[in-house]
């Protein structure tokens, strides 16, 4: 249903892994030990660049590597303004490990851009830069006829509705360092193959009075009947769990900083935000509630508050 399209990088240290490609370098080197960076160096719209700053002690060294102030960014070519930039931070389980993850939005232009990272190593600032590219994938496009009833929610402008798509957003938005849930791959929330709408379809919403707005989707949908066991697709910690006007009742799962995974239009709710859940731990039942034209769910991720293909978390990773 997608078609895909894969650059091939002349890098050395390369390796790939699923449509991603990944490379190598030394960063920097010290008396007490040496600085490498591996990284995501071609990537497809809606997927992610992964910057893993790793610290190597010397064997006879006397004092620990210490990584601090580490960001990462990425700038297309011939400009100067990052559309993805965050922080660097330890890993708990590997602490001479520094993670990154950046979006890359289903919107952005594909192209060459350049990956910027800095900080500092055992005492010495370090700044590099990478060239990577942002790879172009094919979405559908999909027209979708509302009722009076989902016209009015799409179209609701409520004090009531607002103030939940900013709480949502604050949400979405927040990075927390110390929320280290998960590793791996994830799995899907529901054990139907059956998807009746796609990450990135190109929308357009038809309402009931002839006007329309358009939108792209942010994750997949599951044709699954109403009741069907919905789980989580990672471990982490339920951050939201409540009915929302359009969304119906609905899971927010917080698996890594700034990483969330959501679950809309649910029947009934298992879980409590605060929670904390396993991979394939029960969150509720599918329903059709808030926005919907039928009984399905809808499985959504978000980095930096950017939509992310689900899919791509299938496959690959998540350090």
């Amino acid at each position: 249903m997608f078609k895909f399209y894969k650059k091939s990088l002349a890098l050395l240290f390369i390796f790939s892994l699923s449509f991603c490609v990944f490379a190598e370098d030394l960063v920097c080197k010290t008396k007490n030990g040496s600085l490498y960076i591996s990284y995501t160096a071609s990537a497809r719209q809606g997927e992610i660049f992964s910057i893993k700053l790793i610290a190597k002690k010397e064997p006879r060294a006397n004092a620990l590597c210490k990584i601090s102030d580490a960001k990462a960014s990425i700038v297309r070519v011939g400009y100067t303004k990052s559309p993805a930039s965050g922080d660097c931070y330890a890993l708990k389980d590997k602490p001479d490990t520094y993670l990154c993850l950046l979006p890359i939005d289903s919107m952005l232009k594909p192209g060459d851009f350049n990956l910027k990272v800095s900080g500092n190593f055992d005492g010495v600032d370090f700044s590099k830069e990478y060239p990577v590219s942002v790879l172009e994938k094919d979405f559908l496009s999909e027209t979708i006829e509302l009722n009076a009833s989902n016209t009015a929610i799409k179209t609701n402008t409520s004090e009531k509705r607002m103030a939940q798509i900013d709480k949502l957003n604050k949400i979405l938005f927040s990075v927390n360092k110390d929320a280290q849930y998960a590793a791996g791959t994830f799995k899907p929330p529901v054990t139907s193959t059956r998807r009746t709408a796609f990450f990135g379809d190109r929308r357009v919403y038809a309402y009931s009075n002839g006007k329309s707005s358009t939108s792209a989707h942010y994750g997949h949908d599951y044709g699954v009947p109403t009741g069907t066991v919905v789980s989580a697709c990672a471990d982490g910690k339920v951050v939201m769990a409540e009915d929302r006007i359009s969304t119906g009742w609905s899971v927010v799962i917080e698996h890594m900083p700034g990483l969330y995974s959501l679950y809309y239009h649910m029947s009934k709710l298992d879980v409590a935000e605060g929670q904390t859940v396993k991979q394939g731990e029960r969150l509720g039942l599918s329903g059709a509630t808030g926005l919907a034209t039928g009984p399905h769910l809808h499985w959504e991720v978000r980095l930096l508050g950017v939509a992310i293909d689900p899919d791509y978390f299938l496959t690959n990773n998540l350090y």
